[in-house]
C-alpha cells in the first residue's frame, strides 16, 4: 500500500480505475450545473428548443470551466506547460461533463414530444439529476476501494444534500 497525506490506498487502485473516477468526477459537473438551472427555470418561459439550446450551453460552459480547470493544475502539478497530446487528453476527459445535459436534452424531446406540461419536465429533470447524484456518490466511492457500505453511504448523503437544495427551492 502507498501511504498518502496520513490515508492508505487501496491495494486495488490502478490507472484504469484512476481514469474512471476521473470521468465520474466529470459527470458530477454536468449534473449539478443543469440541476442548479434547472432550480431557477421558471416552467413555460422558454420553448423547448430554447430550453435545449440553454442546457447544451450550460453543459458547454462546464465543459469549459472543468478543462480549464483541470489545465491549470496539471501544469501546476508539472510546473510546466501541457504538451499538445496531454491536453487532448484533458480535453476528452473533461468531455464527460456532456454526459447529463446531453440526457437532459433527450428529456426535453421527449417531453416535447408527449406533450409533458414544463413543471413536470423540469421536476423529472430534478428527480433524473438527484438518482445521477446518487449514482455518481456510488461509484466516486465503489471505484476507489470496491466497499460496498461506504459507497452506498456516501451515495445517499450526496443524495440527501441534493434533496436538502431542491427543497430549498419551494422556501425561495
Amino acid at each position: 500500500m502507498v501511504e498518502t497525506v496520513g490515508m492508505k490506498s487501496s491495494e486495488n487502485w490502478s490507472q484504469q480505475r484512476r481514469i474512471a473516477a476521473q470521468h465520474v468526477a466529470s459527470v458530477l459537473y454536468g449534473v449539478i450545473a443543469i440541476m442548479t438551472a434547472d432550480l431557477a427555470a421558471q416552467p413555460g418561459k422558454f420553448g423547448y428548443t430554447e430550453a435545449g439550446l440553454g442546457v447544451l450551453l450550460i453543459g458547454l460552459a462546464m465543459t469549459i470551466t472543468r478543462l480549464f480547470v483541470k489545465v491549470v493544475i496539471k501544469e501546476t502539478e508539472l510546473g510546466a506547460h501541457l504538451s499538445v497530446a496531454e491536453f487532448a487528453a484533458v480535453m476528452r476527459d473533461s468531455l464527460w461533463v456532456m454526459l447529463f445535459p446531453v440526457t437532459a436534452v433527450a428529456l426535453i424531446i421527449v417531453g416535447a414530444l408527449a406533450t409533458a406540461e414544463w413543471k413536470a419536465l423540469l421536476d423529472d429533470i430534478l428527480y433524473v439529476g438527484m438518482a445521477a447524484v446518487f449514482m455518481i456518490g456510488f461509484l466516486s466511492s465503489y471505484i476507489l476501494d470496491r466497499e460496498f457500505r461506504p459507497a452506498l453511504r456516501r451515495a445517499f448523503v450526496w443524495l440527501l444534500l441534493s434533496v436538502i437544495i431542491v427543497t430549498a427551492k419551494s422556501f425561495a
